[in-house]
C-alpha cells in the first residue's frame, strides 16, 4: 500500500513538472514570435522611412494600410495616424474598385506588378497620377504586398510637351515633303518627254533614278536644224545630254533648272553650233548666274556634263564632256571618248579654259551610253565596295547587243542586285547618288 502511494506520489510531480516545463516552452516561443514581429516591423517602418518615393504596406485581404512612409504622407497630404487608418481601396476612385481589386489579385499571383492606370485620391479629393510598383511581403505574419508610388505629374507633362513637339515637326515634315514632291512635279516638267525623244532617236532608253524625292542629275534634249554660215547646207542635229549637278536632292535640284535653263539658251544663240560652244557658254554664264559672295568667297557650285550632237544623216557624233565621257559601244567593242577635266561652274577665280570639241564617225547599230557616276559609284556587292566603271563596261559590253528595253532592264536589276547584298550588320545598302544612264542606238 505504501509502495502505491509513492508511485503515485511521483508520478503527480512528474506530471506537474512536466507541464510546468510545457508552459515555459510556450511562453518563450510567444515571446520569440512577438520579437521576430517586432524586429519586422522595425525593419519595415526604417526601409519605409527612408524611401524616397511614397511606400505604403498594405494588407492583402482588406486593403488596410499597415505601414507607410513620410513621403507618402506629403504625397497624398495625410498625417501618418490618418493614412494608417485608411485601405488602400479608400485612397483610389470608387468606380476604379473593381480594377483595383484585380490589381492587388494580380500582385498576389505574379509577385509583384508595375501599373500606371489607377491614380491615387488625395485628402483634398484630387486625382494623382502615379506610378506603381507592387510586390509581396508579407507583414507581421499577415499576407501583405508593398507599393511604392511616384507622382508622374512632371512626367506626364513633358511627355505631353513632347508629344506636341512631335505632332508639330511631323505637320512641318508633311509641309516640306509635300513642297518637295510639289518640286519634283516642276524637276519631272523641264525633263524631256519620252515621246519626243522617240520621235528622232527610235532606239533609246533613259535609266533614271534619283536618290531622293528631287534630283541633282537631269538629262536634256533638243532637235536643231544648223545655222552655221559657212555650211550652207541645214542640217538636222538631235541634242542629249546627262548632267550631274553639284550634290543631290533639293541643292542639287535648284541647280538642275538653272543648268536646263542655260541649256535651252544655246539653242537660240547663232554663236553655237557645237558642243564645246555651249559648255563654255555653260560655263560662263553659270558663273555669272552664281556669282554671290558669301563671306567673300564665291559660291563653288557646278555641274559635270556629257553634251552629245547626233548627226543621223551623216552619221557623225560630235561630243564635249565636262568631267565625263561618253562610251560608243560598236559590235560589242567599247570606244570611250573622253571629255576635258574639269567641271562646268568650277572656281570664279581661275582662267576659263575653253572645253574640246570631239568628232566621232559612227557607223549602223552603235551604241552610244551617256552616264553621270552615280552608277559606278553605288555601294554592294559581296564586299561592300562600290560598282566601279570596269565592271559598268563590262555591263554594258554584254548588253549592248540587245533591245534598249531589254538594255534599260538589265541594268536596272544588276544595280538593285548590287544594292541589295547584306552590310556585315545587316540590311542592304542605300542609293549613295543619284543613278542616269541614256542609251542611244543609230
Amino acid at each position: 500500500m505504501l509502495y502505491l502511494l509513492v508511485v503515485l506520489f511521483v508520478s503527480t510531480v512528474l506530471t506537474l513538472t512536466l507541464i510546468a516545463v510545457s508552459t515555459v516552452i510556450t511562453g518563450k516561443r510567444k515571446a520569440q514570435r512577438l520579437e521576430v514581429a517586432e524586429r519586422e516591423n522595425i525593419n519595415y517602418g526604417s526601409i519605409i522611412d527612408q524611401a524616397n518615393d511614397a511606400m505604403m504596406v498594405v494588407d492583402i485581404v482588406d486593403g488596410k494600410v499597415h505601414q507607410c512612409n513620410p513621403s507618402a504622407c506629403a504625397m497624398l497630404g495625410y498625417s501618418k495616424a490618418e493614412l494608417e487608418k485608411k485601405s488602400l481601396f479608400e485612397l483610389q476612385p470608387q468606380e476604379m474598385l473593381e480594377k483595383s481589386s484585380r490589381v492587388v489579385a494580380d500582385v498576389w499571383e505574379q509577385k509583384g506588378l508595375i501599373f500606371s492606370d489607377i491614380p491615387f485620391v488625395t485628402a483634398q479629393g484630387e486625382l494623382l497620377p502615379v506610378e506603381c510598383s507592387a510586390k509581396v511581403a508579407p507583414f507581421a505574419g499577415r499576407p501583405a504586398i508593398v507599393i511604392y508610388a511616384r507622382d508622374i505629374r512632371e512626367r506626364l507633362k513633358l511627355e505631353g510637351e513632347i508629344r506636341l513637339q512631335q505632332e508639330i515637326i511631323r505637320e512641318k515634315n508633311k509641309d516640306i515633303t509635300d513642297s518637295i514632291n510639289y518640286a519634283r512635279r516642276i524637276q519631272t516638267a523641264i525633263l524631256p518627254a519620252e515621246k519626243e525623244i522617240s520621235d528622232y532617236l527610235p532606239e533609246h532608253f533613259v535609266l533614271y533614278k534619283p536618290k531622293d524625292i528631287v534630283s541633282g542629275d537631269f538629262y536634256w534634249f533638243a532637235h536643231v536644224t544648223t545655222t552655221i554660215p559657212t555650211d550652207p547646207v541645214q542640217k538636222q542635229i538631235t541634242l542629249i545630254a546627262a548632267v550631274d549637278c553639284t550634290g543631290h536632292g533639293v541643292p542639287g535640284a535648284f541647280m538642275s533648272l538653272v543648268g536646263s535653263t542655260l541649256l535651252n539658251q544655246t539653242i537660240t544663240d547663232r554663236s553655237i553650233n557645237h558642243p564645246s560652244d555651249a559648255l563654255n557658254y555653260l560655263n560662263r554664264e553659270l558663273k555669272k548666274t552664281l556669282r554671290r559672295q558669301v563671306d567673300e568667297s564665291s559660291i563653288r557650285d557646278g555641274m559635270d556634263m556629257t553634251l552629245c550632237a547626233i548627226d543621223t544623216h551623216d552619221m557623225k557624233l560630235e561630243f564635249a564632256g565636262a568631267n565625263n565621257p561618253v562610251f560608243v559601244l560598236r559590235k560589242g567593242e567599247l570606244i570611250e571618248l573622253k571629255g576635258d577635266k574639269q567641271p562646268i561652274g568650277s572656281d570664279s577665280d581661275e582662267v576659263l579654259k575653253p572645253f574640246t570639241n570631239i568628232v566621232f564617225q559612227l557607223e549602223k547599230n552603235d551604241v552610244i551610253y551617256l552616264f553621270t557616276d552615280g552608277y559606278a559609284d553605288q555601294f554592294g556587292g559581296p564586299k561592300g565596295k562600290k560598282f566601279k566603271y570596269s565592271q559598268f563596261e563590262e555591263l554594258l559590253q554584254s548588253v549592248s547587243t540587245k533591245p534598249m528595253g531589254d538594255q534599260k532592264a538589265r541594268l536596272d536589276s544588276a544595280i538593285e542586285e548590287w544594292k541589295a547584298f547584306q552590310k556585315p550588320n545587316g540590311g542592304s545598302y542605300e542609293q549613295v547618288d543619284d543613278i542616269l544612264v541614256i542609251g542611244v542606238r543609230v
